[in-house]
């Protein structure tokens, strides 16, 4: 039977990139978000439109994915933005907003997944933080502590299920050439050539997901080689 993928937010950047690789080797795609990926024509690739902010949409989207096919082996929780200002500039709604998306999401998608995974004693969670959820990052305050939740989230669950063969990886990348950046007060329009790309983190998604049954790599940073100074 085809191993199946469901990836939040899979219709651009990270996440496209990543439903790319998969198809490319076997898997049965779902993209889970609020628009589809017009760029991929492939009877393996299937839109769910979701908002992961909300927990209806979230349970109806597990509910017809383990309807039609099921099972889930991997989950990638790629859906993020993030509002760049000093924090003292901020709003509540900016606060409201990243956390129900990029924390609230994440929580509930690995919960829904969990219920399927717990019941076949077999899955890998992948889930995308970033380096700032490691460090302290000017102006994007509120989008560090939604990343730094997910690494407190996800190293918790790692210990919780690897006893029920369960893998959780949470993924680090550092700045990567999406429409995430596209603001100027992100500062990067200028030395986007040195960046990562969305290919770099999608291959490093699938090789920790592909890894050997016996092993796990809990937890992958990702950088530019070479950065601009």
């Amino acid at each position: 039977m085809t191993k199946v993928v469901l990836i939040t937010g899979a219709s651009k950047g990270i996440g496209l990139s990543c439903a790319k690789i998969f198809l490319k080797n076997n898997y049965t795609v779902i993209n889970a978000s609020r628009t589809n990926a017009k760029s991929i024509k492939d009877p393996y690739f299937h839109f769910i439109k979701t908002d992961v902010s909300k927990e209806s949409d979230i349970k109806k989207l597990f509910e017809t994915v383990i309807k039609k096919f099921k099972k889930i082996d991997v989950l990638i929780c790629n859906s993020g933005f993030g509002r760049f200002a000093k924090l003292a500039d901020s709003k509540t709604k900016d606060f409201d907003e990243m956390f129900a998306v990029n924390v609230k999401g994440l929580y509930l998608c690995n919960r829904y997944a969990l219920k399927s995974m717990l019941k076949n004693k077999s899955g890998t969670i992948i889930n995308i933080s970033s380096m700032a959820g490691k460090n302290g990052v000017a102006t994007a305050s509120i989008y560090s502590a939604t990343k730094h939740a997910v690494m407190g989230l996800s190293r918790s669950l790692m210990a919780e299920v690897r006893g029920d063969n369960i893998r959780v990886i949470t993924v680090c990348p550092g700045s990567v050439d999406t429409n995430f950046f596209d603001h100027p007060s992100a500062g990067l329009s200028s030395r986007r050539d040195t960046i990562l790309s969305p290919d770099d983190v999608a291959e490093s998604c699938f090789l920790a997901a592909t890894l050997p049954e016996r092993a796990l790599v809990n937890e992958i940073e990702i950088r530019p080689l070479n950065p601009a100074k």
